[in-house]
């Protein structure tokens, strides 16, 4: 409002003056009020931008310690996954009496064991004991048609030496004589 709609409306001069008085006063309350709510707003608008650079900061400094954690969580798994196929791995040779090579076909890379493998190495494992304490019975078994198996071979019985130092009264004079007569 101004000055002539308040003359117009029929108000006194000296009343004029107090309501202009009045509402000046109250505009400028009110323009201090609202420069100090301003100046708080922008404050308080820092201090945001500030809260929040802060908890960015800080949530990302979280998740990079999140993912440090998994990671070294997930080695730690994988180390003990790998020590438990170790173990598996030692007492397969143990047990089974087999090479770390054959231990390595029977335990697999995840933990399962390799049960058709397994028994081709036991199957060849038997296989290797038989013929083994076949070959000990054979040498030591005696030959059918005289001498002991397995011996030596240069060694001659006692028949032999008798024979070869005998020929009809007669040293043999060679090696051919003295086997002349043997079929």
């Amino acid at each position: 409002m101004k000055r002539e709609d308040l003359v117009a409306m029929g108000i006194s001069e000296e009343n004029i003056e107090k309501i202009i008085a009045d509402y000046g006063k109250a505009t400028q309350k009110a323009n201090a009020d609202i420069a100090a709510l301003r100046e708080k707003a922008g404050k308080a608008d820092d201090l945001q931008k500030k809260l929040d650079d802060l908890e960015a900061g800080q949530l990302t400094e979280i998740e990079k310690a999140n993912k440090a954690l998994e990671a070294a969580n997930k080695t730690i798994a994988d180390m003990q996954k790998s020590n438990a196929i170790r173990d598996q791995r030692e007492a397969a040779m143990t047990n089974f009496k087999i090479t770390a090579e054959q231990a390595k076909t029977i335990v697999k890379e995840d933990g399962s064991l390799d049960y058709a493998e397994l028994g081709k190495i036991m199957s060849e494992k038997e296989t290797a004991a038989a013929q083994a304490k076949e070959q000990e019975i054979a040498k030591n078994q005696d030959v059918p048609g005289g001498g002991a198996g397995g011996g030596n071979k240069d060694e001659k019985t006692e028949d032999v030496k008798n024979a070869e130092s005998i020929s009809f009264g007669n040293a043999a004079a060679s090696k051919e004589a003295q086997n002349h007569y043997v079929i």
